[in-house]
């Protein structure tokens, strides 16, 4: 069987900047036609190579529960934040925050 090549260390950012403005109105769009706003959101987040990266997330979501639940191997840390929010936009805001910090997953 022939080994696929993928690349598994593409980051959010990696995401070109021409095309970010079709990416969040689509999420925009996508969010506003699932979710109720205002409400409670679920932030579902994948953290690999280290605490810090941790820490970089609970700079962006100070006052909330973070449920963490690390991997069976401690390779990764899966993370969800429940947090009031008042539109999609707020959602994506958090999103793009969180894009930033290297090493995360946005689910």
């Amino acid at each position: 069987m022939e080994e696929k090549n993928i690349n598994k260390d593409i980051e959010f950012t990696d995401i070109p900047d021409g095309a970010n403005t079709d990416i969040y109105a689509n999420l925009k769009e996508k969010l506003e036609s699932v979710e109720q706003f205002p409400g409670i959101y679920n932030f579902k987040f994948i953290i690999t190579g280290g605490l810090e990266k941790i820490q970089d997330l609970r700079a962006i979501l100070p006052d909330d529960e973070f449920i963490e639940q690390p991997s069976k191997t401690g390779k990764y840390v899966s993370i969800t934040v429940k947090k009031q929010m008042k539109n999609a936009d707020e959602v994506i805001a958090v999103y793009k925050q969180a894009g930033n910090i290297k090493g995360i997953m946005i689910l």
